[in-house]
């Protein structure tokens, strides 16, 4: 009896330890968490492709100012509205032709410096300076043969104002006259487009021709009516220049604003001629 209670005593602390062993071993260890590296920064590209440049020119205003410069310059740029449309894109087309620069068509802020650079260094139309012996036409018709050097106001409001100052030709051979008559003709017949060149063995002078569909209002009033096709046009020599304003009659052919002075054009005088031959 005394040995039971012995066995008992010993045992019974041993099977509640094996028990506690058996329950923590049946459980499943607990892992430590895991802590995931955040992926390392990507670095940049050294080679990043830029997007290319759109026309970084927005600004309404700004657009105006340039359609003014491509219609002083000699570029039809459409109607100056601020909007930057295909006529205006094709005058910035023709005008980076004429200039060597790449023809995208693009208005970026290094075009916009070039136009108003080379607009500050055209002669000013408010005052023209005229040589002896040119010849002025006024809008009442009359005519004068400057006497001596003066400055005239060629934007002078008035009905019987200037519409046109041509050079003088005395002593030029009757082939350079016609040919300048010609080179102008051509300059109107293309109005927008690049200045036309003329120069001649005979004489001193070379002009570069300038004509736009573009009147300043003065000139738009005095042409009424006949606005629409009338052209301003400009001789730009090494020392003067000289304005004019010419409109196209019904045949074709250009003549001075109130007056009867009518500019030759070598392929319709050559068509007459050929006509007249049948």
């Amino acid at each position: 009896m005394r040995s039971r209670l012995f066995y008992r005593a010993w045992f019974q602390p041993l099977a509640l330890l094996a028990a506690f062993l058996t329950v923590s071993c049946s459980q499943p260890a607990k892992q430590a968490p895991t802590v995931s590296a955040s992926p390392a920064p990507q670095t940049m590209s050294s080679s990043v492709s830029q997007p290319p440049e759109h026309d970084s020119i927005a600004d309404e205003r700004m657009v105006i100012t340039v359609q003014r410069a491509l219609t002083q310059l000699g570029y039809s740029a459409g109607s100056v509205d601020g909007v930057m449309g295909p006529a205006t894109r094709r005058a910035i087309l023709a005008f980076q032709k004429d200039r060597g620069l790449a023809e995208d068509g693009r208005l970026t802020p290094a075009l916009v410096t070039l136009l108003n650079n080379l607009v500050a260094q055209l002669p000013k139309n408010s005052m023209t300076a005229v040589a002896a012996g040119d010849v002025l036409l006024f809008g009442d018709g009359s005519r004068e043969i400057a006497k001596a050097e003066r400055a005239v106001p060629w934007e002078q409001e008035s009905k019987g104002g200037l519409v046109a100052i041509r050079p003088s030709t005395t002593g030029w051979p009757p082939a350079a006259r016609a040919g300048l008559d010609w080179a102008i003709s051509h300059a109107l017949d293309v109005s927008g487009g690049p200045p036309i060149s003329w120069s001649s063995t005979g004489v001193q002078q070379h002009f570069e021709i300038h004509a736009t569909a573009t009147l300043s209002p003065r000139e738009t009033a005095m042409a009424g009516d006949a606005a629409s096709s009338c052209r301003h046009f400009e001789l730009r020599g090494a020392e003067r220049h000289y304005p004019g304003l010419a409109c196209r009659d019904p045949n074709g052919e250009w003549y001075f604003l109130h007056s009867r002075i009518r500019l030759a054009h070598p392929a319709r005088r050559l068509g007459s001629q050929a006509g007249s031959g049948r």
